[in-house]
Parts: C-alpha cells; structure tokens; sequence
C-alpha cells in the first residue's frame, strides 16, 4: 500500500507541477501584454493630436489594461498555489513512504498530502487542479487508514 500511495502522490504533484509551469507562463505573458499595452497608451496620449484618439477609446484601453492585470494576478496566484501543492505533496508521500516503511503511522505525510489538496483549492478563481486533487486526495486518505507493519518480534 505505502508504493501505490507514494505513485499517486508523485503522479499528482507532477500534474502539479506542470499546472503551475503553465499558469506561470501564462502570467509572464499577460505580464509582456500589459507592459506592451501601457507603452501603447502612453505614445496614443502623445500622439493625441495626429491620430484623433477618441476619450472613449482611451477608456477603453484603460480597462483592457486593469483586465490584463487582474488576469495576470490570477493566473500568478494559481501558478503559486499549484506549485505549493506540488512540493508539499512530494514531500508529504515521501514522508509516508518512509514511515511506513519503518512500521510507523503515516501521520505527518498524510497531513503534508491534504494539505497539499487544500492549497490547490485556496487559489479559487479557476476549477481546482483536477486530476492531481483527486490523486493526492486519495493518497492522503489511504496514508491516514494504511496499518503500519508490527515489528516482527525476532
């Protein structure tokens, strides 16, 4: 049981992982969006006078601008909690592994598992992570129930 939990936890923080992978680029590009975007507008308010911009479409820009922001700080945060999920799953089936591998209880690393999922789910803007949920969930909860293995009294 302790190798089927530790597949299933390093399968959903590698899910994980290139989630957040992702989400980070997808940031960074929104990021280039909205600088390239404030450029723009800054040389439109300049050039006013030749090129005839309407108020209403410097408004316009003004929002597309915040709305670029805004996406760029959701996808950062999911980029943030993704990765979270990922090192605290990694290290919470590891731990699992090898204390039931020592005959111990699997507390700590089914804890570092589910808590894993919940650091997912904080990041909230976008439907959770998915896959890798469900794969760390269940091997939190096989952690938490897994019997350790007496010592065999020699």
């Amino acid at each position: 049981m302790r190798v089927a939990i530790l597949i299933l936890g390093i399968i959903g923080s590698l899910l994980a992982i290139s989630f957040a992978a992702c989400a980070g680029a997808a940031a960074g590009v929104m990021s280039g969006a909205g600088a390239i975007a404030e450029e723009a507008a800054k040389e439109a308010n300049q050039a006013n006078d030749e090129t005839k911009i309407t108020q209403i479409d410097q408004e316009e820009l003004k929002e597309n601008i915040q709305d670029l922001n805004e996406a760029k700080g959701v996808f950062g945060n999911l980029a943030v909690s993704a990765g979270a999920q990922e090192l605290l799953g990694l290290i919470g089936c590891v731990m699992e592994f090898i204390a039931l591998g020592k005959g111990n209880k699997a507390t700590e690393g089914a804890i570092l598992l589910l808590l894993a999922v919940m650091a997912s789910l904080w990041a909230g803007e976008l439907p959770s992570i998915g896959l890798s949920n469900l794969l760390q969930l269940a091997a939190g909860i096989m952690a938490i129930i897994a019997a350790p293995k007496l010592a065999e009294a020699a």
